[in-house]
């Protein structure tokens, strides 16, 4: 009976490694006869060498010098199969490409870090300064709204210094931030925003990146409820989903309109979850009716 022939279903990888299997076996069998052979001549050289002439050692030079050649012939046979062949080689490769990437990954994380916090020292100086504003001009219609201001001011100023210092923070920072953050807000546009904070219990604790969604709350409230006449309402939703955190900005405003500053804001945190995260962080903009949803997931550190 004919038996097939096994390329044809084979598939290349398969045949690919089946000949790289193949090469190395044949080496080895090379190798052991080759071995064999050194082993039975060397014998019949030493009982000739004992039998004829026992006194002139000239057996030695044969064992010396073709045992040398077959060690010479052992390291090229292992180092071929396996031992320093192409699998180590590879595997070398591949933990020297893996830490040039760890390493790689580290300086990105430190390069977007610092240009966050470059971004935040250039963008607090206008908050700062339109919120003194503000409190100038309560002072003397309304004392009391003016004093309210400078406590939630206060308290803001206060939480994003130490986001701006902190390389780690947790949901429960963030959520004050935010709640001062909109406090001030609302101060300045009245019964035009009317804003929630929500955060699951279970999630207050975990870790998350310092002013991460800051920015998101204030692109809502700069393009969507802000020039909206009769403003709106903002919602800021954070719940588990699974292994991972699910992060929603929705406001009922104008809705998305790409904008440069709006832009540039998410492309920034795009870019700052991509590497924060390894990549396993989404962001995705949804328009609703009316206004706009941002939903952000986050995976959730792993339990050890």
């Amino acid at each position: 009976m004919h038996t097939p022939d096994s390329r044809i279903w084979r598939s290349a990888p398969e045949q690919r490694a089946f000949e790289d299997a193949r090469r190395r076996v044949r080496a080895l069998r090379f190798f052991y006869m080759h071995a064999m052979v050194y082993v039975a001549v060397n014998a019949l050289l030493i009982g000739f060498h004992l039998v004829g002439s026992p006194h002139r050692p000239w057996s030695g030079g044969p064992l010396m010098g073709w045992g040398i050649g077959l060690a010479i012939h052992g390291v090229m046979t292992w180092s071929r199969v396996g031992l320093l062949g192409r699998q180590w080689e590879e595997r070398k490769i591949a933990q020297y490409m893996a830490q040039e990437q760890v390493r790689t990954l580290s300086t990105e994380k430190q390069l977007v870090e610092a240009r966050m916090r470059l971004l935040q020292a250039q963008i607090e100086p206008h908050f700062l300064f339109n919120t003194l504003a503000n409190v100038v001009s309560l002072i003397e219609p309304a004392p009391q709204k003016a004093t309210l201001m400078l406590e939630h001011f206060i308290a803001y100023l206060r939480a994003s210094l130490a986001a701006s210092r902190a390389t780690q923070g947790t949901v429960a920072q963030e959520a004050k931030l935010l709640r001062d953050y909109l406090a001030l807000i609302r101060i300045r546009m009245g019964d035009r925003l009317h804003y929630s904070v929500d955060v699951d219990p279970e999630l207050e604790s975990m870790p998350l990146a310092p002013m991460l969604l800051q920015p998101v709350v204030e692109n809502a409230i700069k393009h969507g409820l802000e020039p909206k006449i009769e403003g709106g309402r903002l919602l800021v939703r954070l719940e588990p989903r699974g292994p991972r955190m699910l992060a929603t900005i929705e406001d009922d405003g104008m809705g998305f309109r790409p904008s440069a500053g709006a832009g540039v804001g998410l492309s920034n945190l795009r870019e700052r979850l991509a590497v924060l995260y390894d990549g396993d962080a989404h962001v995705r903009i949804e328009e609703r009716s009316p206004g706009t949803a941002v939903l952000i997931e986050i995976p959730l550190p792993r339990e050890s």
